[in-house]
């Protein structure tokens, strides 16, 4: 089914950028190592290392300090920590699709035309395996211990995963909130996948998983605090 762009969301690290973008795309893409000898009447191809980006254009928006989509951005560059970047064509709700990019800067270009708009051209890399897969909540407040529900994949698969957590808000008294990936067999009894550390601010994280994942998966939360409430994604690609 055809998908209207302006569903399109985005987030990198803790920054919604969907109001500033006019385009955003995914490239996956294999080395083409050569493999001709002298025996063979044309060229032979053999697929390499895989890789994976983002290119994002947008609209450059001026406001500066900490916090600014500017600085958001800028202080990423030379940086060797990867930043959480989920792309999601319909929207962040629970079972839609996402893009999973541990994601390093690549270069961020800004520039000025007479009589136009100042854009910017943001690429961003691969800083650990990346891949497209699934919102396993909606981005929304959660505000109470319990569990997010639960997703089907149709049969389990055998090579790991990523998981990106994201926190774009955060209210409460000493509000706390740990979450962790569990998967199940049978929907019923669940295991932990992977655990997220505890976070108090805003944020994200980026979660490697190995192994075999189940065919079920959901997010579960421990929440603590006075009126705690945390404005949390959370999405998975299995490998």
């Amino acid at each position: 089914m055809p998908i209207n762009a302006n569903n399109t969301t985005v987030l990198y690290d803790d920054t919604a950028l969907a109001a500033y973008l006019r385009s955003v795309g995914l490239t996956y893409q294999d080395a083409m190592l050569d493999a001709t000898t002298l025996a063979d009447s044309s060229l032979v191809n053999f697929p390499g290392l895989s890789s994976q980006s983002f290119t994002m254009t947008g609209l450059f928006d001026s406001a500066t300090g900490a916090g600014t989509v500017l600085d958001e951005i800028t202080s990423r560059l030379g940086s060797e920590t990867a930043v959480a970047t989920t792309v999601s064509p319909n929207g962040f709700t629970a079972g839609n699709s996402a893009w999973l990019l541990p994601a390093l800067t690549v270069d961020y270009q800004v520039s000025s035309t007479v009589a136009d708009l100042v854009p910017f051209t943001l690429n961003l890399g691969a800083g650990a395996s990346a891949g497209v897969g699934i919102c396993l909540t909606d981005l929304a407040a959660q505000t109470a211990t319990g569990n997010g529900a639960s997703q089907d994949n149709s049969a389990s698969t055998a090579n790991g995963a990523v998981a990106h957590l994201h926190i774009t808000a955060v209210s409460g008294t000493t509000p706390s909130m740990t979450v962790i990936v569990q998967h199940s067999t049978n929907n019923s009894t669940w295991s932990t996948l992977g655990s997220f550390s505890a976070a108090t601010a805003v944020g994200s994280q980026t979660l490697q998983i190995s192994g075999t994942v189940n065919r079920y998966v959901r997010a579960s939360f421990t929440i603590s605090g006075t009126t705690p409430s945390f404005t949390t994604l959370v999405a998975l690609s299995r490998f």
